[in-house]
Formats: structure tokens, sequence, C-alpha cells
């Protein structure tokens, strides 16, 4: 079954390929001398690479989002996750093999600041990472929030969100360091711990996924996620009105949304939707995407099972700029495209050669451009990643029809599972790339 592939793919330590890039024991840049097929740069994490995330250009003056006219630097954040087996546990005693018991789960928050190239996109580099946070568990997804409040004229800290597997959500604020050496010019930046969800119940499970509600106009934020045991939640971000102040991180709504075979199935992924207030989509192992009305969580409001779906439901993402459009991933390898007013069969589809795990929009469709309105960014496990584009999606019509998509071009220098996938663009097709990483043999990329 799928679950337990990708359990062990999650959980385990048995990959014989990760033992030859472990010599370094840090996290280091690969070798010059290695052979680079289409990337710009690469490192080596200490840990297995779980997530990336990156966010828009920052400056470095004053930390304000980038305008095209001042040196900026790109945020980029990965989150790792490793299990660490317990010397007690014996591989022919069922008790001790087929679960965790003894077993710990260790995590970091990786910072990296991608300068703006000075002339091409080659340029571009990892660098030191600027911050390194161990996490009291593995991270298994992160997002940083993307809506900015309208009308404000103080600067707004950037909050990152991670999930966990001891089922907890931590929020962290990206902030500039104050320098009191006035002979050096240089800037340096923080992941800063504002909140973290109360450990209440011991029967939470794995935190899979969380996305934010990038699409209300409210004071306030929202949160969903999902987790191993089936259930999703959704968490209320209040800041008493000062969003540079540390918020709190409320749970407001859980419930049982996905099983199989009468027992929980793991909740893969999650999402708001925009132009649908109080829609929440999620969806799981057992094969189905569901979409809910969070003030009434008895039953899905619509559900795409094994007719359309032929494995795990692994990767949903809303549309930043068209309202009702969504992208779904699945194990199955392919990515399809939804209405949610037509939600009898997707508007299109394509097989990206990997099972789906992350999906991420063009950073442009952030701001309503309509030129790459239909461009993808997937993170296709053993597939490496693509990009996509549904055309569909590049007009100005409301009503999308179906339509085939391109595949655009694909990365494959990954020797692993491809899990984690984000643009870095600082705002012209000239100076942009993407960025990706993989679990078992713990690269990251940055690659055209």
């Amino acid at each position: 079954m799928l679950v337990a592939w990708l359990l062990g793919l999650l959980f385990s330590e048995s990959d014989p390929g990760e033992t030859t890039l472990r010599r370094h024991h840090t996290a280091g840049k690969m070798s010059t001398q290695e052979e680079k097929g289409g990337w710009f740069d690469a490192l080596t994490t200490p840990l297995n690479a779980c997530s990336l995330e990156t966010y828009f250009p920052i400056t470095r003056d004053d930390g304000i989002n980038s305008s095209s006219d001042k040196p900026s630097d790109v945020p980029l954040v990965v989150g790792c996750y490793q299990l660490n087996e317990s010397s007690q546990s014996d591989p022919e005693d069922p008790d001790t093999a087929s679960s965790s018991a003894g077993s710990s789960r260790c995590g970091e928050l990786r910072l990296h600041m991608i300068p703006t190239p000075s002339t091409s996109k080659t340029e571009m580099q990892f660098g030191d990472a600027a911050c390194v946070l161990q996490m009291e568990s593995g991270v298994l997804d992160g997002k940083w929030k993307r809506r900015r409040k309208n009308n404000q004229t103080a600067v707004e800290i950037p909050l990152f969100a991670s999930a966990c597997a001891s089922g907890s959500i931590h929020i962290h604020g990206l902030e500039k360091n104050m320098s009191t050496d006035s002979t050096t010019d240089t800037t340096s930046w923080s992941l800063n711990h504002l909140a973290s969800t109360e450990d209440g119940r011991s029967d939470t499970g794995l935190c899979l996924a969380l996305a934010w509600n990038d699409y209300l106009n409210e004071s306030e934020d929202q949160i969903v996620s999902s987790y191993s045991n089936g259930e999703v939640a959704i968490h209320q971000v209040s800041y008493h009105g000062d969003t540079n102040k540390a918020p709190k991180l409320e749970e407001t709504h859980r419930w049982n949304a996905h099983t199989l075979f009468g027992c929980p199935s793991e909740v893969w992924t999650c999402s708001f939707l925009r132009g649908a207030e109080n829609v929440v989509l999620s969806g799981a192992d057992d094969c189905s995407m569901k979409v809910w009305d969070i003030r009434q969580t008895q039953r899905p409001v619509h559900k795409v099972g094994d007719r359309e779906f032929e494995a795990g439901v692994t990767a949903i993402s809303s549309h930043p700029s068209l309202d009702n459009i969504f992208a779904v991933g699945s194990y199955d390898e392919h990515v399809r495209l939804y209405d949610y007013r037509k939600m009898a069969e997707p508007l299109s589809k394509v097989s990206v050669g990997g099972g789906v795990w992350r999906i991420k929009w063009h950073p442009s469709t952030w701001s309503g451009e309509s030129s790459c309105r239909g461009k993808l960014l997937v993170a296709a496990m053993h597939g490496g990643c693509r990009i996509v584009n549904f055309p569909s999606l590049d007009g100005g019509v409301e009503e999308y029809t179906a339509e085939e998509a391109d595949v655009l071009s694909e990365f494959t220098a990954h020797e692993s599972m491809a899990y984690g996938a984000d643009w870095i663009s600082f705002g012209s097709p000239e100076l942009e790339a993407a960025a990706s990483c993989s679990f078992y043999d713990r690269k990251a990329f940055i690659w055209e």
C-alpha cells in the first residue's frame, strides 16, 4: 500500500545511498567538479530535507518587500526531518521493528538568504545558512504567509509556519539582526519563535501538512493543518491589533476527515480556496479529495474518489489570483486542474513522471499577472521536478475550458525523492530560477 511505502520513506533510515552523503556531517556545497546537469548551485543538508519554501524578495536596508532598484534577498527555508532509531530496537522483534517506540525524531529549519544576482540567474547561490533552528521534532511541511495587509504603512514581519512530527505547529518571524559593529556593511537575518500550538491531546498524530489562508481580508489569519490520524484542524492566528507583535495561535475546529477500510487515513495535504469563504480542501491516502465547509464538518460538500484518483492525493494548491481554481497532485503521477464550480471532472490533467508531493504556482500570480497564470512547479518524488503550464488560465476569460497541459521542462539531478520545490524570483524572467530538495540524499539545488 502507498501509506506503508511513503511512511517508510519518511520515517526510516534504510536507504544505502545516504552513506556517501554523510561524509561531512555538516551542510556544505556539492563539489564544483561534479557534473552539474542544469543546476547553478547545490548543497547537502545534515538531516533529510523534507520541504523547501521561498518568500518574496526582501530589501537589505529596511526589510520591506523589495523594489527593483534596491539590493534584496529571497528568503529560503529548508525543513529537515530525521528518525533516530533506538539501539534497543530489534528488527527481528515485531514489537519494536513495526513501531517507532524508543526512537526519536529530530528536525531543523535552515534559513538561506539568496542574494540578487548582479548580471545573470546563473549567479544564484545558497551561501551559508543565515540561521539554523533545532526543532523539537522533525519538520514535515512549512509555509510562508503570503498575504500582505492592505494600506499598512508599518513593516510587516514575514511569518513562517512549520508542521512537525510531534503534531505541533510553530510560527517564526523573519527578522533583521541589528549589528553593533558600525564598520561592517553586512545584513544578517534570523527566524525568531513567535507562537506554537499548545500541547494537549496525546493522540493528535503527526502534523503532515499546513497552509495559511492567504485569501482573507480580516485582521486575523487562519491556518489549516492535516494529520496522520485522519484529522483536519483550523487554527486562528490573532495579533491583538499589531501584526508585528507575537501572535496567538488557537485551534478552533478539528474533525475526522478521511478513513480507509474503517481506519484513519493519512491526510497528506490541505488548503483553503480563494473565492470560497469557509471552504477547505483535503487530500489523503484513501485516494480521495474532499471539499469541506468548516461551519459544518459532519460530511464533505464534495468528494472526488478513486474513480478519478488511482492513488493517494498528496498535494492541493489554490490559485493565488483566480477564484475557485485549484491544482491537485496525486501519487498516480498526475497534476489535475479543478474549478470549484464544476467538480464533476477536472478541467485538465498532466502526467509528470513521478508521484506529486508539492505544487507551487508561479510567483507572479500573487500580483495578478496573466502571462504566467497557468505555470506550476511540481516536486514529483522519484521523477524529479517538472514545470508545467495550463494554457487555459493564461487568458483573461472567467470560464476556463478543458485544454491539454504542457510540460515545459524537467529537472532530474536528484538521486532520491524530490519532496520540496519552490520558485526564486526577483521580479523578471531573467532573474528567475527554481530550487528543490530531496530526502534520502539530502541534496538541495538551484536550477533553471
